[in-house]
């Protein structure tokens, strides 16, 4: 039956009309504008296949409410087919209501266009939520939804208490990833007015445990960066929920909350061959390989099937649907416990399946002396294709000197080392300066590819700079920076693909990928060749 349900929702999902909740345009200050115009954000809708999207003036939210929002409905106004695909979601502050004539000027927005969305930037406008109570009061007649971005750092207890204040004022929370998912699911349970926004949520099951729980009717839709891409497209074609959710989530619920007619379904299809075939539910005919995989149960992370013999049939049946042939895995168990134990449990679990999974032994050089003396053993097996390293789980920096065992037989091997990199003390690309350079038969994997936007030009640099030095994809969403950029500077045979699957969605990370802005021709090697050639690499 459930899998009747997906192919439904998959024959769908290219005439459903969906509708961005999260989208923008402007120029900000501190960065290049992902969309400095209405049209540049249509063309990336367009792109992706998208119908509709809700809009918000950057310069509102960085500059000034009220001449953001002149600005929002003056470009509406002036572009060809605006007015039939964007709403528009006006900026509030609580300095408005000390402005001479802005709280009338907002009210006469809201009435003569019936618009209900309303966007808060406390935090950024230096103000408390709770402040805004009194520009809520008087707007309370038009029927609002605030929308609020979680990355603002609203305390939860302000949110709470904002929520129960304006019970009959739905409140949509923005942006929210694995972090917050305690936070969420809090929120959910706590105030039935709170709507959750999914653009950044890459977490497998995340939503499908959200909807059991709460239902589909507090979940909608959205893009997130322009760097996402069609992430949250691929991972909306993927999920175990049933048509009628599949359709509130899409653009029911959004359209409900601004009371907007429904959007027309029609045939939007993404341009690019093999991103349309991952959202079709149709396995890629490649030979892919997942650079990047964990197993095992996890305290620190929502999963809803920790144990193994949940997760293997679960991973299995993902890939298969995907067409994932190889997952190059590490034990969660081994990184954050017993690394000997963890390394053990995993190869019996996963060896019986042959090709269908690979390891990397995890190093962890608090127990370098035990571990050292049992690589011979583990690598004549054939599990074992490399080494995992996760220096901010242990707060170790990657040039603490008790790696060097590992780095100097994974050269002497010509074994691949995937590292967990972000901006920090501990992994930052910029800290394997000298390492990658004494080792120059290892393989030097960054995994996120550095993560944040420094760390990703760190990674840039280091991969241009060293052929034994590779970018690997799961997780480089962090940061609005374009990977069509990055597969530009470093080359399509440096970078990899990875999922960070069983924690993160399959779907998403491969979407995100496959939506790329870039001939496919550029984006094929990275989904199994160059891992196969690190792996025929091995002494």
């Amino acid at each position: 039956m459930a899998e009747r349900t997906r192919q439904i929702s998959n024959e769908m999902i290219t005439q459903l009309p969906l509708f961005d909740a999260n989208g923008s345009f402007g120029k900000p200050c501190r960065t290049e504008p992902e969309y400095p115009t209405a049209a540049a954000y249509l063309t990336h809708l367009d792109r992706l296949g998208v119908q509709r999207g809700l809009v918000y003036s950057v310069e509102g939210s960085e500059f000034h409410p009220a001449t953001g929002n002149r600005k929002l409905l003056a470009e509406l106004d002036a572009t060809p087919g605006a007015h039939e695909r964007l709403a528009p979601a006006l900026v509030i502050g609580m300095q408005m209501r000390h402005e001479m004539g802005a709280m009338e000027e907002l009210k006469a927005m809201m009435r003569t266009r019936r618009i209900r969305a309303l966007r808060a930037f406390p935090t950024r406008m230096r103000h408390a939520l709770g402040q805004l109570e009194p520009v809520i009061e008087e707007l309370a007649a038009f029927e609002p939804t605030l929308f609020l971005d979680s990355r603002e750092g609203v305390p939860v207890h302000d949110l709470l208490a904002f929520a129960n204040r304006f019970p009959s004022v739905p409140m949509v929370y923005m942006q929210g990833m694995w972090g917050n998912l305690p936070t969420m699911f809090d929120l959910l349970r706590r105030c039935p007015n709170i709507v959750i926004e999914t653009s950044w949520i890459h977490s497998r099951n995340s939503i499908e445990l959200m909807a059991r729980e709460f239902g589909a009717k507090r979940l909608i839709f959205g893009l997130g960066y322009r760097s996402h891409a069609g992430a949250s497209i691929a991972e909306l074609a993927h999920l175990d929920l049933d048509p009628a959710g599949v359709r509130l989530l899409a653009h029911e619920n959004l359209e409900r909350l601004l009371g907007l007619r429904p959007g027309a379904s029609e045939e939007r299809k993404p341009a690019a061959p093999l991103f349309q075939r991952l959202i079709e539910g149709r396995p890629l005919e490649l030979d892919l390989v997942d650079a990047h995989g964990h197993m095992g149960p996890f305290g620190r992370w929502l999963q809803g099937d920790a144990e193994w013999e949940e997760q293997i049939p679960d991973a299995v049946r993902r890939m298969d649907k995907i067409g994932i042939k190889t997952m190059i895995v590490s034990g969660l168990h081994a990184i954050f416990s017993d690394p000997l134990e963890g390394n053990r449990l995993l190869e019996a679990r996963l060896a019986g399946y042959g090709e269908r999974f690979r390891g990397y032994f995890v190093f962890n050089p608090c127990y370098a002396d035990e571990l050292v003396s049992h690589f011979d053993e583990f690598f004549a097996h054939p599990f074992w294709v490399g080494f995992k390293v996760h220096t901010s789980g242990w707060c170790l920096p990657v040039t603490d000197p008790r790696f060097e065992p590992m780095f100097a037989y994974a050269n002497r091997r010509r074994l691949p080392i995937l590292f967990h990199t972000w901006d920090g003390p501990y992994d930052t690309p910029f800290m394997f300066t000298e390492i990658v350079k004494r080792h120059p038969e290892a393989i030097f994997i960054m995994g996120h590819s550095g993560g944040g936007t420094n760390a990703r030009i760190q990674a840039e640099q280091l991969a241009a700079e060293n052929p034994n030095v590779f970018l690997e994809w799961c997780g480089s969403f962090t940061t609005p920076r374009l990977y069509e950029g990055t597969l530009r500077r470093v080359g399509a045979d440096r970078v990899l693909f990875g999922t960070d699957g069983m924690l993160h969605s399959f779907a998403w990370e491969l979407g995100r990928f496959l939506s790329l802005d870039l001939p496919e021709a550029q984006l094929r090697p990275a989904l199994g060749p160059n891992m196969r050639r690190i792996l025929a690499l091995r002494r």
